[in-house]
């Protein structure tokens, strides 16, 4: 049987790579041995552009390499359209992918970004910002700057450790308003999807938790309570530090934060980025609204 001469070409699927993740290179190295993809190594300024010519040029699936905030970005374009985010995990600790249970390994991820099926999952947002893994305000804005800055002296899990440490020593609260209770804590966290907070999972989504956001609050009022009541909430749980009224803790659809202070604007962290917002901080949970490129064990379940 001879080909139809009018039938329509197969259009390629575009990948955009953050060309300053850390694996970038090797995903590039990988991605130019497949003839189904054309491929944009970009910087994450240029990203937004680029993903959004790509969407209003019809194309049904887009590939996205990047760590959770490159990821983040593309799902801040693509939800709410029916185009569907296929994703080479390319960052440090690659968050979102693991809780789709995408392969780390780039040439799994690959064979799954072009052919796998898709299914909906859930993001959130602070104001107007997507997130897809976690917010926070308070000490967590203060250690991603110190490990940042010592970053350009060591590598990524010692700055890190360094930048935790330094952090319990100079100790600072925030002043909230929560539900209408004034609250003066080091700490406000808002986790997509419930959270483990035991060893050795802690911190990590939890395997059949709920849906919705985990919002966690602090309450201690030194570096030496704060440290008491971190090692705690990893050997027993949550719960008996609630019961202590040590923690806020709860799964909600939204929730606002707001300010004791005058100040017009607040750094938040999202993603493991630092940004600006103006207050107060209004958070919800949108339930399916992003098309996603999963494993076949985790279709209609993420």
């Amino acid at each position: 049987m001879k080909p139809d001469q009018n039938a329509r070409p197969e259009t390629k699927i575009p990948v955009f790579v953050n060309k300053h993740a850390g694996s970038a290179e090797a995903v590039i190295n990988s991605l130019t041995a497949h003839d189904s993809i054309t491929l944009h190594s970009l910087s994450a300024t240029d990203m937004q552009t680029a993903i959004q010519n790509a969407i209003d040029d019809g194309h049904k699936r887009i590939i996205v390499s990047g760590g959770d905030g490159t990821l983040a970005l593309a799902a801040g374009i693509i939800t709410g359209t029916e185009t569907e985010l296929a994703i080479i995990p390319g960052g440090t600790l690659n968050h979102f992918a693991q809780r789709l249970s995408i392969p780390t390994d780039t040439s799994l991820a690959i064979e799954l970004a072009t052919h796998g099926k898709v299914a909906s999952t859930h993001v959130a947002y602070v104001n107007d910002q997507i997130f897809l893994n976690t917010s926070s305000v308070g000490a967590y804005v203060t250690f991603v700057r110190t490990r940042e800055y010592l970053e350009r002296k060591m590598r990524y899990m010692m700055a890190s450790i360094l930048a935790g440490i330094r952090r319990l020593y100079h100790f600072r609260h925030t002043h909230i308003i929560l539900n209408e209770q004034k609250i003066k804590t080091p700490l406000v966290f808002v986790g997509v999807g419930e959270r483990d907070l035991q060893i050795p999972s802690a911190g990590q989504v939890k395997a059949g938790g709920r849906e919705g956001l985990h919002l966690i609050v602090i309450r201690c009022n030194s570096s030496w309570s704060a440290i008491k009541l971190v090692f705690s909430a990893m050997l027993m749980g949550i719960d008996p530090l609630k019961k202590a009224k040590l923690v806020d803790n709860a799964i909600i659809d939204e929730v606002k934060v707001t300010l004791r202070s005058r100040k017009k604007w607040l750094t938040v962290a999202v993603d493991g980025e630092l940004i600006k917002l103006k207050p107060p901080l209004h958070y919800r949970f949108k339930r399916d609204s992003l098309n996603v490129v999963v494993p076949d064990a985790k279709d209609g379940d993420t």
